[in-house]
């Protein structure tokens, strides 16, 4: 019996191993959102500008909001722009506002609220998408400390703890995806598993079943030999049908399907010889092919009334999948089927020089 392999399941979303688009972890977004929304507004005084701020935070909490939503891993490109986009906007409107001089205390609270963006962006799947949107924010605050007289070096200053933040997201989204593939393992192994057990213990009812079923074909006639003679006629004749079936097992089992042992069963009952061969060593998958086999073998047997039938599943590689001879006196008549159950060649109506089908 042939096991599948389970491989076919869909491997696990690392985002999933920390709930990430679940209702908790929309709730942790939720937070998100309102934290930057309190910096903003405690922090609005230093804006020359406030409706900037305010776009600005309802760019963050858009770009949160679509962090959240359920998409395959890794995060689509399309997505992870628009990410990038918010991050490069929301940075620059905020910059654009603030006033020169003086501290600022957390009235750049973009830049957290962008890194965490790319912290999540990271988890998601996209590392190298959210470093370069870290490094597009550097550049960003580097060239706003430069206009404002701070200096280059202080703007990269400024961005150094949320580098660090952003390296240990992706630090974090690598041993996500490294326990994501162990538990893909264990489960495949466990399907895997499963599966194997689940074909042995087929195989053993299988094997259970067929052992129930000779019993059942040749206990009552092995116990009646055991018994001693004389046998009668119909006795001898019921012995050597018996004997046949349980040879068309061993050597046809392909073709010991319900009608074709039944059809045989009544053949060799009006008595005709008929012999079951699988010489091709396994079934056939096509069901439809099958059917038209099946059919072609009741129509012959039940249309002999004399002499003898071979039915013959053929080695692979021969142009006929299916031969039947029916040899009667001097006439016999051999139907070669194909792959599809349909005739192949003529029919054969000459005794000589036929052969084995």
């Amino acid at each position: 019996m042939t096991v599948t392999s389970p491989s076919t399941r869909a491997p696990i979303d690392p985002a999933r191993l920390i709930a990430f688009t679940s209702t908790e972890g929309r709730a942790i977004m939720l937070l998100f959102i309102v934290t930057n929304a309190a910096f903003a507004w405690g922090t609005v005084g230093f804006a020359e500008r406030p409706w900037q701020t305010a776009y600005a935070l309802a760019l963050v909490a858009a770009g949160g909001i679509l962090i959240v939503v359920k998409h395959p891993y890794p995060y689509p490109w399309r997505y992870t722009a628009a990410i990038l986009g918010i991050v490069l906007a929301s940075n620059a409107l905020v910059f654009d506002t603030l006033r020169d001089g003086g501290e600022l205390g957390r009235a750049t609270w973009n830049l957290g609220a962008n890194t965490w963006l790319l912290f999540f962006l990271t988890i998601r799947g996209r590392p190298w998408a959210a470093w370069i949107g870290m490094a597009a924010m550097i550049a960003e605050t580097a060239v706003w400390a430069a206009a404002t007289d701070r200096g280059v070096m202080a703007g990269v200053s400024m961005c150094s703890n949320h580098v660090g933040i952003l390296l240990v997201g992706t630090l974090f989204a690598g041993l996500l995806k490294r326990t994501a593939a162990r538990i893909d393992a264990l489960r495949e192994r466990a399907l895997t598993a499963a599966a194997e057990t689940a074909a042995a213990d087929a195989g053993i009812e299988i094997r259970r079943a067929r052992m129930e079923e000779l019993a059942a074909l040749a206990l009552p006639h092995l116990e009646r030999i055991s018994a001693g003679g004389p046998f009668s006629d119909d006795e001898r004749a019921a012995f050597a049908r018996t004997e046949a079936r349980l040879r068309d097992g061993v050597r046809g089992r392909a073709l010991a399907l319900p009608e074709v042992v039944e059809a045989t069963e009544e053949a060799r009952a009006r008595g005709v010889s008929v012999t079951i061969l699988d010489d091709r060593g396994e079934v056939i998958d096509d069901g439809d092919a099958l059917a038209r086999m099946v059919e072609v073998i009741v129509r012959t047997l039940r249309s002999a009334f004399s002499g003898s039938v071979t039915v013959r599943l053929q080695p692979r590689g021969r142009d006929s999948v299916l031969t039947l001879l029916h040899v009667d006196g001097d006439e016999a008549t051999r139907i070669a089927l194909d792959e599809h159950g349909h005739p192949v060649g003529p029919r054969t109506d000459a005794a000589h020089g036929i052969g084995r089908p």
